[in-house]
């Protein structure tokens, strides 16, 4: 949803005059890192959840002692990281000065 959202607007954005297209170009590159950001955590979050409940599954304590495992694996702080900083660029965004 969130990917069709992103290229909703950067096509409703795209099809009006070149100064209004120029205004909104901080708004789609915006839009974009937060994107990516989405898809990093999904993609993370993903790859957590294989290995604890198919990958891993006979770790010692079972799913639940894999999760208490592996909290400080690459994967999971990249999506917590991500998460995180997909809140700050939306709290930010509302908060911004208006003279941008």
């Amino acid at each position: 949803m969130e990917t069709f959202t992103f290229f909703a607007a950067v096509y409703c954005i795209s099809h009006r005059s070149t100064d209004y297209r120029k205004s909104q170009r901080f708004y789609i590159v915006y839009g974009a890192v937060l994107l990516a950001l989405v898809a990093i955590q999904v993609a993370s979050n993903g790859l957590w959840g294989e290995f604890m409940w198919i990958d891993h599954r006979n770790h010692p304590g079972g799913p639940l002692g894999f999760y208490v495992a592996s909290q400080v694996a690459w994967y999971v702080i990249t999506g917590v990281v991500s998460t995180a900083m997909a809140n700050i660029f939306g709290d930010g965004l509302l908060v911004r000065p208006i003279s941008l």
